[in-house]
């Protein structure tokens, strides 16, 4: 079934259905229960009177029969008839008693005074030291007429109150579905998350009223992630233009002026332009990867700080105005991915020596829960309003950090990735030297 409605609506009746046809059975039984117990309290009473009567002495030549509704019968233990109701006259031992039981009420289908059943009494009992067997009957059609009419009524009752609570569940369903289906049909015409788009706040606050916020929340997500996936294609397609531009531009400087070209000083340049587009292109590609979740973790069981010592190598290679200071390095243990590890702490180090007036620190310690790098220049140093900004994509800061001393705003952010990739943080502050300090944790357990 396509309609929850339907399915909800479907569901309440049968479970209704159910109910209402056990309680009709517990009714019947019930019912019927009483019913046979009250004739079983007639043949009682009219068991003690007969009894009663032998004992006083003062027997009647037969019982007097109103109808075939009702006979009495007593025998001798030999089966002898004694004295009967006038519709069992000539009638032998209308039912039998087991010598060992004194009293048993039972249901006879073949009674001889009619075709219909008959509830019958059959008790022993003593007399003038004399043991009789005493049968006492009753038509069970009062028993059975009024049963009959229960189950008539429940047959016409249970039916139509299964109907009625089947249109109610329908009625409260559908009224209860309706803000749902509003909602549905609202989300549904929203095909562009250029523009935001809210649906009407409810003034509820129960279910629906949850979901309706929840879907709000989600708009906004996705208007936000529209919103930040196009800023990065903008920002990506200017990146990617500004290089490419200063490689065209040079070369068309070469093919009107030949006379003046350098070869060596084009092809140098555009080597240097061709270099950077490669590590933009490369940057790109590793967050569309992480944001797919396809980036590679090999992990494995590192010397975290021969690695840091290699990249501080590196760096002092490629750097001429600032000093690095690694006393601080100790030696450390980390599990996680070589490549990417390596490209996070390549990162922290070239932001920090394009920083730095004078002076790069790096310090690597660790404890029993945690391995903590810590980066710190001598720089301008990052606002505290700025410090979360920082690590966005193509961030840009307005004072001295900005992208025109290297670099397109995409280091940070992929540190900052592979340092979550890892199990880790790291946050900016102030260093003591006067610029940024980056602090990145990962935990060892």
């Amino acid at each position: 079934m396509g309609s929850l409605r339907l399915q909800l609506t479907a569901l309440a009746t049968v479970l209704v259905l159910a109910v209402l046809l056990a309680g009709a059975g517990l009714l019947f039984v019930l019912q019927r229960a009483q019913l046979a117990d009250s004739v079983d309290r007639s043949l009682r009473e009219r068991a003690d009177t007969v009894e009663g009567l032998f004992a006083a002495g003062n027997l009647p030549v037969s019982f007097t029969a109103d109808d075939d509704d009702r006979g009495v019968q007593v025998t001798r233990g030999d089966g002898e008839v004694v004295i009967a109701s006038e519709n069992l006259d000539g009638q032998g031992a209308v039912a039998s008693l087991a010598s060992t039981d004194v009293e048993v009420i039972r249901t006879v289908d073949d009674f001889p005074l009619d075709d219909d059943a008959f509830r019958v009494l059959s008790r022993r009992f003593e007399s003038n030291g004399e043991t009789f067997v005493m049968h006492v009957a009753e038509n069970t059609d009062d028993l059975d007429d009024n049963t009959d009419a229960l189950v008539s009524t429940l047959a016409i009752a249970i039916p139509a109150l299964s109907l009625l609570f089947a249109g109610l569940t329908w009625w409260l369903v559908g009224r209860t579905l309706r803000p749902v289906d509003a909602m549905r049909a609202e989300v549904d015409a929203i095909s562009d998350t250029r523009e935001l788009r809210q649906l009407a706040e409810p003034e509820r606050n129960d279910e629906i009223g949850r979901l309706n916020h929840t879907l709000n929340e989600m708009l906004r997500r996705l208007h936000r992630s529209g919103e930040q996936q196009r800023q990065f294609v903008a920002d990506a397609a200017h990146e990617l233009r500004t290089p490419l531009t200063r490689i065209r531009t040079t070369v068309e400087v070469d093919l009107a002026q030949p006379e003046a070209a350098v070869p060596s000083r084009t092809n140098a340049e555009v080597q240097a332009e061709a270099i950077g587009l490669q590590n933009l292109i490369d940057d790109l590609l590793h967050l569309a990867r992480s944001d797919d979740d396809q980036a590679d973790n090999d992990a494995t069981l590192l010397d975290f700080d021969d690695l840091v010592m290699a990249e501080i190598h590196e760096q002092r290679s490629r750097t001429t105005g600032a000093t690095i200071d690694a006393t601080g390095v100790s030696g450390c243990e980390l599990t996680g991915d070589d490549a990417q590890l390596r490209r996070a702490v390549q990162n922290l180090l070239a932001n920090a020596a394009r920083h730095a007036e004078s002076t790069v620190k790096v310090t690597l310690e660790d404890n029993p829960e945690q391995v903590m790098l810590i980066v710190e220049d001598d720089g301008p140093g990052v606002e505290p309003d700025k410090r979360d900004v920082i690590f966005d994509r193509f961030s840009r800061l307005d004072e001295a950090r900005t992208a025109d001393r290297g670099g397109a705003g995409l280091g940070l952010a992929i540190t900052r990735d592979i340092v979550s990739r890892h199990g880790g943080t790291i946050v900016c502050d102030e260093s003591p030297l006067g610029g940024a300090k980056f602090v990145a944790t990962f935990a060892t357990a």
